[in-house]
């Protein structure tokens, strides 16, 4: 059995006991109800909503977990914002742990303890860490377990390449099929989920866009926002925190400007609106060679010349010959 069927399989099994009704409506009953339907509530900002799919990439090493965990304990204590964006919505949160050990993950949480820039406050609800070396769809049944029982209003996957170990990832036909399983979960489990994930090689020095995150592109394509966590030149310690793209609130130009404190490992707000470009150093491209290789990654993801030439800041017959040297 190949590793698609093997994810077909059991895909279709969870789809057959618990999924999706269809539905026939005209489109006037459907604005109807739509006048009825509250709007979404804020997780932190404009950033995270409630009952989304968000794909999460980051530079390795930039501290992507950290930002997960820090948000699960700001939306589980009951804080009303963190990097000053507005929290809405408080409840359980659920950190899937697919990459790290127990004891590292405990060493990370023992120093975010410590110093705090709120109060940590569980009494009401909980964040909790569940911890596998097991691929998602192997560990579904037990997280619909978990989820019925704590009701997260959160969960963050971290990270998506490992939890689908067993999958190609640059196959779009097989990461479609593991997006849809995170979002049968969203939809049964009526919560948030955050996929964390990486961006591509050789793109540090370009800004930021769907199409930086690591693999097929199908994983934007399908949830409902993406945003990236980047490094800044202009200091060790500063991120870029930036949507891309977003299905429920508006687009933006600007980005967050946050920094890593080494002592506590929290990160802190620093400042919004910011020029992306002043940070990321786009003046300073890659070497041809790294382009080349990035255009040739980018073509067999499926994108056209013209979407690489825009990508890659170069010129259609640039790329057209780097594609057939």
């Amino acid at each position: 059995m190949t590793k698609l069927a093997a994810l077909n399989g059991f895909h279709n099994h969870l789809e057959g006991k618990i999924l999706h009704k269809s539905s026939l409506n005209n489109m006037e009953d459907l604005a109807v109800n739509g006048r009825t339907l509250a709007p979404l509530k804020r997780l932190l900002g404009n950033y995270i909503l409630e009952n989304s799919a968000v794909i999460f990439a980051a530079e390795r090493g930039t501290g992507k977990t950290l930002l997960g965990l820090q948000a699960c304990i700001a939306i589980s204590s009951g804080w009303p914002k963190l990097w000053n964006e507005p929290i809405e919505y408080h409840g359980n949160t659920l950190f899937i742990n697919c990459e790290l050990s127990e004891d590292t993950i405990s060493r990370r949480l023992a120093r975010l303890f410590e110093a705090p820039p709120e109060q940590i406050n569980f009494s009401t609800y909980q964040s909790y860490v569940y911890t596998t070396k097991k691929g998602l769809e192997e560990e579904a049944q037990a997280i619909i377990e978990m989820s019925r029982i704590h009701k997260p209003v959160l969960i963050v996957l971290d990270n998506f390449r490992v939890a689908f170990l067993n999958s190609d990832t640059n196959n779009g036909k097989e990461v479609a099929k593991a997006m849809h399983l995170i979002l049968t979960l969203r939809d049964m489990l009526d919560t948030t989920i955050i996929i964390t994930d990486h961006t591509r090689k050789h793109t540090k020095n370009l800004l930021t866009d769907s199409d930086l995150q690591s693999g097929s592109g199908v994983k934007s394509d399908l949830t409902d926002s993406d945003m990236f966590l980047r490094r800044s030149k202009q200091d060790i310690q500063y991120r870029i925190l930036k949507r891309s793209k977003s299905r429920h609130c508006e687009e933006t130009d600007g980005a967050k400007l946050i920094r890593l404190n080494p002592d506590s490992l929290w990160f802190e707000f620093v400042q919004d609106d910011i020029d992306e470009a002043q940070h990321i150093g786009v003046e300073s491209m890659p070497v041809k060679e790294e382009q080349k290789d990035l255009a040739r990654e980018l073509r067999d993801q499926g994108k056209t010349i013209e979407q690489i030439a825009k990508i890659l800041n170069r010129g259609k017959g640039t790329i057209h010959r780097w594609l057939n040297e």
